[in-house]
């Protein structure tokens, strides 16, 4: 790594410039100065264009159009476009905080360093402001310890996959992404090994990526940076959690997933997160058939019991048909993959998507 190494932020967008304006204007205050802006841009007239055009006074901005496909495509056109030694991933309601680069571009320090996830703040726009929601918002480290998914679970479904056991972010035996839940704590004060976080605030190394390309098999991209980080890892470099990174994520109603109908979104996403078995079926030795059978029994009775303890009906009815639709998609993918037949399994999404309402 060269003194003063050069950045991309590569960012996709779409039909969100009243966000995106926050995240250029907090790039503009970055301690942290040697970097390029690339962004892939869906076009949707809704004054995303201009904007660009108004902060490429201030910004070295490049933009790359995107003609078609969902942000899996926007992301795989914009890393074929990366000149700086690192690309640092910002989602387009991501705010980066003054000393965020510097904090992604000073972890690449330590020794064989292939990628780093930073921290993801919610926040609100208030008065025209960016500002966190409460005193410990983050997206990644603030969850409650469930005793029966961290103890039992961890033994019976999710233990992680050989050599990812203290990881903080995780890949268990049964395909799934999993969080150490209790050293969530030690998480917000040291660094820690981990797959990749969120898309939202993450960083690369360039030359980590010279031959990887994101198959076509995602609409909404759910767990696709942990699918960046697997590779990473497999490859022998190191990926960590690196609270020192931050960046305000905006609660707002659309999402990167492109405008897909609220009411059907979610069962398409937690779809594509149980998918992340099959995405890695025949190339990871550690999954395990067992284990996946085990978490499917187990993960199913715990949606069960939601839906009595929480009156939550039709969110875990949701989570119930979307492992159904996992299994179904994922198998066709196998089966497809050992007969040898020409195959795109993005067609099966489209097709469940088409099954459920047109989402």
């Amino acid at each position: 790594m060269t003194i003063n190494p050069k950045a991309t932020i590569l960012i996709p967008t779409y039909k969100r410039s009243h966000l995106l304006n926050h995240v250029l204007k907090a790039l503009t205050n970055q301690t942290y100065q040697n970097f390029e802006v690339l962004v892939v841009l869906k076009p949707s007239g809704d004054g995303t264009e201009e904007l660009l055009e108004n902060y490429k006074r201030l910004l070295n901005i490049k933009v790359i159009k995107q003609t078609n496909g969902n942000v899996i495509d926007a992301i795989n056109l914009g890393i074929k476009q990366v000149s700086g030694e690192i690309t640092v991933f910002f989602d387009d309601d991501a705010v980066p905080l003054p000393d965020c680069i510097q904090a992604h571009v000073d972890a690449y320090s330590l020794p064989n360093l292939g990628g780093t996830a930073g921290d993801v703040i919610t926040a609100l726009i208030e008065k025209n402001k960016v500002v966190p929601v409460n005193s410990n918002p983050s997206e990644l480290t603030n969850y409650k310890i469930n005793p029966l998914t961290t103890n039992i679970g961890r033994k019976l479904w999710n233990s992680p996959i050989n050599n990812m056991d203290d990881f903080f972010i995780y890949i268990s035996k049964a395909g799934v992404v999993e969080y150490l839940f209790k050293d969530e704590s030690s998480a917000n004060h040291q660094i820690r090994d981990s797959l990749l976080g969120m898309g939202a605030n993450m960083s690369v190394l360039t030359k980590a990526m010279d031959d990887f390309y994101f198959p076509q098999s995602w609409i909404c991209g759910i767990s696709w940076e942990q699918y960046l980080g697997w590779y990473l890892w497999k490859k022998g470099y190191r990926t960590i959690f690196d609270s020192n990174a931050k960046v305000l994520h905006i609660l707002q109603g659309t999402s990167l997933s492109r405008n897909i109908r609220d009411s059907r979104k979610d069962l398409l996403r937690w779809t594509e997160y149980n998918l992340t078995f099959y995405r890695l079926y025949g190339v990871e030795p550690e999954l395990s058939i067992l284990n996946r059978l085990t978490w499917l029994f187990f993960d199913s009775i715990i949606n069960i019991k939601k839906m009595r303890d929480e009156h939550d009906f039709r969110k875990q009815v949701n989570c119930l048909k979307s492992k159904f639709y996992s299994e179904i998609i994922g198998l066709n993918w196998v089966l497809h993959m050992k007969i040898g037949k020409t195959f795109t399994p993005q067609s099966d999404l489209k097709k469940m998507q088409q099954n459920n309402g047109n989402l």
